[in-house]
């Protein structure tokens, strides 16, 4: 029995041995790229089942590659001529690769003669306080990198932010626990091993995120809660300058990166205007006898969006008012924010249309 546990425990000892040995030639421990405690997903194939609220058995494919980007390139990133950062509106997690409305811009490019590579760089929840730390410590990691533009979709998640949370940064969690988790994962060649295997798996859990159903199950009402201007103004005043700040010195970042920076405001899909009346989508269990539908989201996205334009004339940078000039209707959102297939698309189209003259 001894002679057995000896055996064991030297077979054990060299298994250890090996998985560190593997871990610090083939991980980031001590070469690759350092992206510290960065919340960027990186070398992930995962499977959506978006039956409950995009189309009923689709299953989308959503990939990432080694250094974070979505997007065909071939590989070198030097290649990449277009860079778009944003969060969840822009990496569309729950639409195909080809689907998302970055992709399909690339593809109107192509179809009209411009080769151009738009590469998708956007994280979920991400503000503009994320993409100035995306300039800081990612995209200096990635070898080769030196886009002419980098579009910015910008807005919703900046109001979100608020004039109290400027000191947290959504690429980097608050929590020590979570650091040292995303530590691991940044550097583990074993825990990608793990990731990449378990991404091979249709994850059915999309019912509870970004919504779920919520047009399908929505109802629209007419809004008879009307803000006042001047008073949403003075509450968000804190709010806009630090949202001011954050664009300035996210320009910066582009400029000094050798970029030229694109700014594009974001529309909101639950609200609509019927023959002159603007209306809300809401869940029928909202709806009662004292509830007044309100326009303050609405409102304070809309001032989100001119300071956005503010700061573009001011700084004659090129600035595309998508919330005030396309045309999408409530079957193009799946929830509040995010687009349906046929919502990127036009997303695609109207980008196009107003950067074939830019992109060059």
């Amino acid at each position: 029995m001894q002679r057995l546990i000896r055996i064991f425990l030297i077979n054990l000892g060299f298994i250890v041995g090996g998985l560190i040995l593997a871990e610090l030639i083939f991980g980031n421990w001590i070469f690759g790229p350092d992206y510290s405690v960065l919340n960027v997903p990186r070398n992930e194939t995962r499977y959506f089942d978006v039956s409950e609220f995009i189309k009923r058995g689709k299953v989308t494919t959503y990939t990432r590659d080694e250094h974070g980007l979505r997007g065909t390139y071939g590989g070198d990133p030097a290649e990449i001529d277009v860079l778009v950062v944003g969060g969840s509106t822009t990496n569309e997690r729950f639409l195909h690769d080809q689907e998302t409305w970055v992709a399909q811009l690339q593809e109107r490019f192509k179809a009209s003669g411009k080769d151009l590579r738009i590469i998708n760089a956007a994280v979920d929840g991400q503000s503009t306080r994320g993409h100035i730390k995306a300039f800081d410590l990612w995209f200096l990691n990635i070898p080769g990198l030196k886009p002419k533009f980098v579009i910015a979709y910008v807005g919703i998640n900046d109001v979100a932010v608020g004039a109290d949370r400027n000191k947290f940064d959504e690429m980097q969690s608050p929590d020590a626990f979570r650091q040292m988790r995303q530590y691991i994962m940044n550097h583990s060649i074993l825990y990608n091993q793990f990731r990449r295997i378990r991404g091979s798996f249709v994850a059915q859990r999309t019912r509870l995120m970004h919504g779920g159903n919520a047009h399908r199950t929505g109802v629209w009402i007419p809004v008879t809660d009307w803000v006042d201007q001047v008073t949403l103004r003075e509450e968000h005043a804190q709010a806009l300058r630090n949202y001011q700040l954050r664009l300035r010195t996210l320009t910066s970042r582009i400029k000094r990166f050798g970029a030229k920076p694109i700014y594009v405001t974001q529309r909101r899909g639950d609200y609509r205007f019927v023959d002159g009346e603007l209306e809300v989508l809401v869940q029928p269990d909202q709806v009662t006898d004292t509830f007044k539908p309100s326009d303050r989201t609405l409102a304070v996205m809309s001032l989100f969006n001119e300071m956005t334009l503010s700061i573009c004339a001011e700084m004659e940078l090129t600035c595309i008012d998508l919330d005030g000039d396309i045309e999408l209707g409530g079957r193009d959102f799946y929830d509040a924010v995010h687009t349906m297939p046929s919502g990127s698309a036009k997303v695609a189209d109207f980008l196009h249309e107003r950067l074939k003259g830019v992109l060059r």
